[in-house]
């Protein structure tokens, strides 16, 4: 077993994180894939639940929960104009269910499907960013593939943030992705200047 784990690198890890996958469930709602779709409509209504939880309401949950149990667009503006009694139903309910508890995991939710490779930086340490990251990861991928918008928008975001490394990968033979010898060298140099401050 252990020479079997010693062929998985961090970074391989956090790849295989985004095709291994538990169900979720938050407020008793079963939780779609994390995808782009929810991360444009988390972000385009300010939902403090974009990978946080900063004063984070039983109303920003449900909105989000309502989001993330849909697969399109249409779904989801139905979702949140219906006016159904089961809905209401639901939401009644949910003043019972600890507010803390479900928000934990819905991070937890996000984070199963956001495992993302780790990046080198580059301009002195610093990444910058001229065309914003989810238009980029989207464009990639359907340009690549020649995927359809809606069929790109539904898939796990770690899954297309890895495919576009890998597309990456293929067309320039390198990558930007963190090595094992590059975050031990990182990690010694962390120590050296821990000790020498002690010191």
């Amino acid at each position: 077993m252990d020479s079997i784990q010693a062929h998985f690198t961090p970074n391989n890890s956090r790849c295989l994180e985004n095709w291994v996958n538990v169900p979720h469930t938050v407020l008793g709602k079963r939780l779609a894939p994390f995808c782009l779709l929810h991360l444009q409509w988390l972000e385009h209504l300010g939902s403090p639940l974009f990978f946080t939880s900063q004063q984070a309401t039983l109303s920003d949950l449900e909105l989000a929960v309502l989001i993330c149990s849909s697969r399109s667009s249409e779904e989801i503006l139905s979702r949140l104009q219906s006016k159904s009694p089961v809905l209401s139903f639901w939401r009644w309910r949910n003043r019972k269910k600890p507010l803390v508890g479900e928000i934990k995991a819905f991070l937890a939710y996000q984070d199963d499907f956001c495992s993302l490779p780790e990046f080198a930086t580059k301009d002195g340490g610093q990444t910058v960013e001229k065309i914003p990251c989810l238009l980029l990861q989207l464009a990639t991928l359907i340009k690549e593939t020649g995927w359809r918008q809606g069929d790109v928008l539904t898939m796990p975001v770690g899954q297309v943030v890895w495919l576009n490394s890998a597309f990456s990968y293929l067309s320039t033979g390198e990558t930007a992705v963190v090595s094992d010898k590059e975050r031990a060298a990182m990690a010694a140099l962390d120590a050296l200047e821990n000790l020498t401050a002690g010191g």
